[in-house]
This record gives structure tokens, sequence and C-alpha cells, in this order.
């Protein structure tokens, strides 16, 4: 589905004026926005009668397609059309462990308006800048707390479980650390999302696999982010403490001189990629006052200066994979 289309545009359509007179009424207010609507496929699953699973299943297929299959091959139910799935299924929404957490995701999460209101904003900044891309369709579902979510060309199912609340006390039951646990609130929900996405649009071309590619790649995409969201604090676009995001900021120079003193941006070691990039309580290569994936933060400041030199547009910054030469432009110091 494209979200635009062309129109031509007659003073005499005097029905399609009001359409058009409506659109940009609601488009001038403080929060413009287009219609989001997310359907939910754990309330689906967990409402079906017990005794009548079977004949609520192709209306499941029909209903979340693809969405259910992954699902489905992800906690080892079976296919949805195989003799057996009416009873795992039934097995699944009955099971204790499971009832208990669908019931913590309906009090983090009793219905989803505040979240189509936010990826409906967040969409519509999206189809400013790529009125060529079309907007997936958008679910929740229960991973089991397996998985934070799937996001492929067509589809964002959002994993409700991962976003309970740091204080959630089945996280705690889980083992998960106190960093794994700061990130699982809702309020990082939209902006992980839309990362998530953007990311698959626009892909890491992994021929050129250093330090600088990867903290520069990262770094386009949170400048995308901060277009796209540009209500949103950086904290929580970075999933960075507020006092984690001033470490950052206090700091931006120091990291990026550690970097080429220790002639770290050309390396190929993946080992300190990860360390550099991956979730953890602190970026070990900078030192453990630093917040864990610091260096995206270093990759959106030279991102930035960048832009603020070269008059390109955010789709012509994304498809650049010339790492290098966007470090040069940028001046970064």
């Amino acid at each position: 589905m494209k979200l635009f289309k062309n129109f031509q545009f007659s003073i005499f359509n005097f029905q399609f004026s009001i359409i058009i007179v409506a659109f940009l009424f609601h488009s001038c207010g403080r929060h413009p926005e287009i219609p989001v609507k997310i359907d939910r496929m754990e309330q689906a699953m967990f409402s079906i009668p017990l005794d009548s699973i079977a004949e609520h299943i192709p209306h499941l297929q029909n209903r979340f397609g693809e969405l259910l299959d992954l699902f489905s091959y992800e906690m080892r139910i079976g296919a949805p059309d195989s003799p057996e799935y009416a009873e795992n299924l039934e097995g699944f929404i009955t099971y204790p462990d499971m009832v208990l957490a669908y019931g913590r995701i309906m009090a983090v999460f009793p219905d989803v308006k505040n979240l189509e209101k936010q990826f409906g904003r967040a969409f519509y900044n999206y189809s400013k800048f790529f009125p060529e891309k079309e907007i997936p369709s958008i679910y929740t579902f229960f991973s089991g707390f397996n998985n934070k979510g799937i996001v492929n060309e067509d589809i964002m199912a959002i994993a409700l479980d991962y976003y309970l609340g740091r204080n959630e006390e089945i996280y705690h039951w889980l083992g998960l650390q106190n960093y794994e646990r700061q990130l699982r609130d809702k309020k990082y929900l939209v902006s992980d999302y839309m990362n998530e996405w953007i990311s698959t649009e626009f892909p890491f071309n992994d021929s050129i696999n250093t330090v600088l590619a990867n903290i520069i790649y990262k770094g386009k995409i949170m400048y995308t982010l901060h277009r796209i969201l540009p209500q949103t604090p950086d904290s929580v676009l970075f999933g960075f403490s507020p006092e984690q995001m001033r470490w950052c900021r206090d700091n931006t120079t120091e990291m990026y001189t550690f970097l080429v003193e220790q002639r770290l941006l050309f390396s190929t070691d993946q080992f300190t990629i990860n360390k550099l990039l991956e979730p953890s309580p602190f970026t070990s290569t900078f030192g453990n006052r630093t917040p864990g994936r610091a260096a995206i933060w270093l990759g959106y400041r030279i991102v930035a200066a960048y832009m603020k030199r070269e008059n390109v547009s955010l789709k012509e910054l994304l498809l650049d994979n010339d790492y290098q030469n966007i470090l040069s432009k940028s001046r970064f110091r």
C-alpha cells in the first residue's frame, strides 16, 4: 500500500477539495499523524473460547497470516494447518506461566491507542522523507519472552512482553541484569521499532565491516530517527539513562581520540566491534564508567556534523556506504 499518490486536482471536484482541506487541517495540528491500526494477536489468541479453538484457527490464519506461522514455529506449537495445532495452542494459552504473562501484558497495555498515535506521528514524518516507501502492517503479540519482535519488509510485530517495565518481577525471575531491564520499558517501544524499521529498509553493507563503518552506519540510523521522532528525548532514542546521556555528551571528544590513538577506527575485529555496539553494562573499550553502546552516540555526532556541511537528503545519506568519505567531509574533531 502506498501512503501518498499523485492526484489530478480539479477546481470542479468539490468532493476531492473537501478531502484535501480536511487532510491539511489534520496535518497542521501540533502533532500531525497518519491513521495507524495495530492488530493484537495475543489478545485474539487468549480470548478464544477453549471449547472452540479448532473453529477459530482459520480466522487466526486469515487475520495474522505470516505472523501466526512465525509465532507458531518459534513457540513450537506446530504449523497452524497441522492436526495437532488446536491441542498445542490450547496448551500454550492455558499454561499457568503464559496466563500470568498475558495478564501482565494486559495490565501494562490495556489498549494500544497511544501506540497507534505515536506510530501515526512517526510514519507521518517517515513518509515525508521517504514518500516512495510503504508502511508496514503493525501487530502485537506475546513472544514467550523469547525475542524482541519481528520486523521485515511487510510487517512490524511488537513483542509486548519485552516492554513491561524495568521493575517487572518476571524479568527478575528470568535473571535479567539491570542494564537489560533498563531498556524493557514501554517508553522505548516506538523508537526501538522505528529504528528496526529504518535498519530493515536501509541495511548495513557488511562488505566494509570496520569499526568506522559500523559506528557511522548506526549514526546514520540514529540521525534519521531524530528527524522522524523529533519530540523524543535523546536518552530514549539511544536507550541511555539521563546520566549516561550526559556522560556521552561530555566525553565525545575523548571517545573519538581514543579510537584514533589506538588505531581502532579501521579495525575489522568483530570482537572489538561487538564491544563497542552491543548491549552491555558498560563499553569496556572506554572504561567501566561508560554506558554500553556509547560508540553509537559518537557515530551520530559524526553524521550530524556531516549533514551540517553537506546538502544531501536523508535517503542519499542512508544509501551512502562511503563511510570514510562521510568522516572526512564531516570534519569531525
